[in-house]
């Protein structure tokens, strides 16, 4: 099992991301293209789904071995260990066809954590991302801003507000002067952010061109999850649909064991 080295255990907290290979064969990745190329045409539908159109199709995991092998793929499980010490917790999949150009934001506006930090996410390239494709833009060191949620930034808590939400956060990398990366990776790399790292989609230069990428979000044990847009009358806590790490359906009981038993298989974190 793939072990990090402290320097890169350093830099995670310095930049607040790292870039790995997750050596995930090539038929798995070009699997899951194939598995979602219906869902994203519109072809196909499923009740199953949380949400699919032609530009994301988000927990194609319940319908896709493939998507659900990222998710719980060990090597970038054993690598979560390492940077957060505590058992990782799929539990939303995003698949996305091209780039999405999405302005500069943090994924503990979208769902948080109890202690705050306890949530991340991992965006594993389908295919050799380019300049020219819309790849992904981070903001090394933002994570280091102090918790961001609506009320903490003077709006109201609800997505309502999410327009000023950005208009804020481009100030501030203004403010801070951010230098944005890009995410020029090879097919099968994972990139893993912290939860308050800013990121988004860069311009995408050739709209013919696609940029198939899977983005699964995590939590660690003992997070207590809660959604910072739907808490204007208080913290709007819930439970996630995790993602089980077995393909037979969960018997009562399964997640407590699973976190115990994970945490018996997976290596600790290197000093």
């Amino acid at each position: 099992m793939r072990r990090l080295s402290s320097s890169e255990i350093d830099r995670f907290q310095r930049d607040g991301y790292l870039i790995v290979d997750t050596g995930i064969p090539a038929e798995i990745l070009d699997g899951v293209v194939t598995d979602l190329a219906d869902y994203l045409s519109g072809a196909k539908t499923s009740q199953e789904l949380a949400y699919a159109d032609s530009n994301r199709v988000q927990d194609a995991w319940v319908i896709s071995k493939n998507v659900k092998t990222l998710a719980i793929w060990p090597q970038v499980l054993d690598v979560l260990v390492d940077l957060y010490d505590k058992t990782p917790l799929p539990f939303q999949t995003l698949n996305f066809p091209r780039g999405t150009e999405q302005p500069a934001h943090s994924d503990s506006i979208h769902f948080n954590s109890e202690p705050f930090g306890l949530m991340c996410g991992v965006w594993i390239a389908l295919e050799d991302i380019g300049p020219d494709q819309g790849p992904l833009v981070y903001y090394p060191g933002s994570q280091k801003l102090p918790e961001m949620n609506f009320e903490d930034i003077g709006l109201k808590a609800d997505y309502s507000e999410y327009a000023k939400y950005e208009e804020q956060l481009r100030a501030l990398i203004e403010t801070h002067n951010f230098q944005p990366e890009l995410g020029l990776v090879k097919k099968g790399s994972a990139i893993i952010w912290s939860a308050n790292l800013l990121h988004g989609g860069s311009l995408q230069n050739d709209k013919k061109l696609t940029r198939y990428s899977q983005v699964t979000h995590y939590f660690f044990e003992g997070a207590k999850p809660w959604r910072p847009g739907h808490s204007e009358q208080g913290r709007a806590y819930f439970e996630p649909r995790w993602i089980p790490l077995v393909d037979a359906p969960p018997p009562p009981g399964f997640f407590t064991r699973v976190k115990n038993a994970i945490g018996r298989r997976l290596p600790r974190r290197v000093q």
